[in-house]
């Protein structure tokens, strides 16, 4: 085991997921976070080595790929990605890094999203492609993460906020993703240059996902569709819970129009089975996992009034202007 990889954003969701299961099986990891927490801590007592610094500063970056051979690239939700992938590309060069997985987005297929995020991801292919390195190209659609962002209101009210229209999508776990980021890093050669999309095994609308909350929570759940300025306002107001900031927040409203276009409904891959050899986990199974780790999965008349309140204070929630979205969304 003579390959040491790097973790990119460790203390997120891929990155994390990815980083501990390489760990398990017993591979030399560094890991890059830019502040130390919970799962920073987790991975260090799996034996991570911990690599602190900032995506922006050349130094920080030289010494975490110090000796690495391959590294998952995940950049934050955050503006100055353009940049700062082109500093990366500069170093790794230097450092002889044999192979990239670049975590992209399948959406990032269309020009006209009005994402920010989406506009920098698509330049950093140009960028990551004429750069001379091993890169394969990783790019699932709306992770299944973002589908539990409603959990509290469900188990708790009965409600499921859809911001989604009758938008389909085939969902896809952290889990699936991270197995399959571990695959690709240590066999990259035979995807070099490919884009992979991969998929929950099937594509299912709001009204399914309301049905499959209803049979995993045992009662009803009813699906409540949201305009996108309400939307908004919830992701304002409880979006830091989540580990989002106003950027992250602005580009999940844009997502959710291509959603309600349609544009994330797309025939099932089978990158997942390609990789791992198993199917992806199902959308009923991912939200038992979900439900049975919810802090919210105990109801007492407290815990429903709580919840009740919050849901009936989202439309009075403050949000920045559009003049100052423009500005977020730079």
């Amino acid at each position: 085991m003579s390959t040491k990889y790097l973790i990119t954003l460790a203390n997120g969701k891929t990155g994390f997921a990815t980083a501990k299961q390489l760990l398990e099986e017993g591979y030399p990891v560094r890991v890059f976070v830019r502040s130390v927490n919970d799962k920073t801590k987790i991975l260090q007592q799996l034996g991570a080595e911990i690599a602190l610094g900032e995506f922006d500063n050349k130094e920080d970056l030289q010494k975490s790929l110090e000796g690495i051979n391959s590294v998952y690239y995940c950049y934050p939700y955050k503006s100055g990605m353009l940049k700062d992938v082109a500093l990366f590309i500069d170093i790794a060069k230097e450092a002889k890094i044999n192979s990239v997985v670049f975590m992209g987005q399948r959406i990032a297929e269309f020009a006209d999203t009005g994402s920010a995020m989406t506009n920098d991801i698509r330049k950093c292919y140009e960028l990551l492609q004429k750069s001379g390195l091993n890169v394969v190209y990783f790019a699932p659609g709306y992770f299944a993460d973002n589908a539990f962002v409603v959990t509290e209101f469900v188990l708790q009210l009965g409600l499921m906020p859809n911001p989604f229209g009758n938008g389909q999508n085939p969902w896809i776990s952290i889990n699936d993703m991270a197995r399959c980021i571990v695959a690709l890093l240590k066999n990259p050669t035979p995807y070099f240059g490919q884009k992979l999309f991969p998929t929950g095994n099937k594509s299912i609308s709001p009204k399914e996902m309301a049905e499959i909350f209803s049979k995993v929570r045992g009662r009803k759940v009813m699906k409540v569709n949201i305009p996108d300025w309400l939307f908004f306002k919830a992701g304002i107001m409880s979006g830091m819970d989540f580990g989002f900031d106003k950027f992250a927040i602005v580009q999940s409203t844009f997502y959710n129009r291509q959603m309600q276009m349609g544009r994330f409904d797309i025939e099932p891959t089978d990158i997942v089975k390609k990789l791992t050899g198993r199917e992806p986990e199902d959308f009923e199974t991912i939200t038992k996992q979900y439900f049975d780790n919810s802090s919210f999965k105990r109801q007492t008349f407290s815990t429903w009034l709580k919840t009740f309140i919050k849901f009936n204070k989202m439309p009075f929630t403050k949000v920045p202007n559009k003049k100052e979205m423009l500005e977020i969304n730079r």
